[in-house]
């Protein structure tokens, strides 16, 4: 009831007004109900660190990688630790080697993923991208 006597209240102009707004509308209510569009596949991007301690044979600290990380990389902590989950990724890594890494958090942890040995900064000089 309240609908009929607001239209008829509008007129012709604002039935008009009304009908264009409606019709105005439809193509993005159109879209709106589409299934996301797949994300464009991404490049892998590494974050460049320096090792500060290899994972101990045994004890607490074994799997366990401590990198620091370069003041470019935009992380809160220089120096962050890494569960290694696979010893072939520290394969000719020693301490104090330049390395380009990625990882992920898996369960509250950080799990190295990646880890490739790269030649260390120039100083004054940009680093080379580590993009693959």
């Amino acid at each position: 009831m309240k609908s009929a006597l607001i239209v008829a209240c509008m007129g012709e102009r604002g039935r008009r007004l009304a009908l264009l707004a409606v019709a105005a509308l439809l193509p993005l209510l159109a879209t709106a109900s589409e299934p996301p569009a797949p994300a464009p596949t991404s490049q892998v991007v590494y974050t460049r660190a320096q090792v500060r301690a290899l994972p101990a044979a045994s004890g607490p600290d074994s799997g366990l990688l401590r990198l620091k990380i370069r003041p470019r990389a935009k992380m809160p902590f220089s120096t962050l630790t890494f569960q290694v989950r696979d010893a072939a990724l520290l394969a000719g890594i020693r301490v104090g080697d330049e390395v380009e890494f990625t990882a992920r958090a898996e369960g509250g942890e950080n799990v190295l993923t990646r880890l490739r040995k790269v030649a260390p900064c120039v100083r004054f000089q940009p680093c080379p991208l580590g993009v693959e």
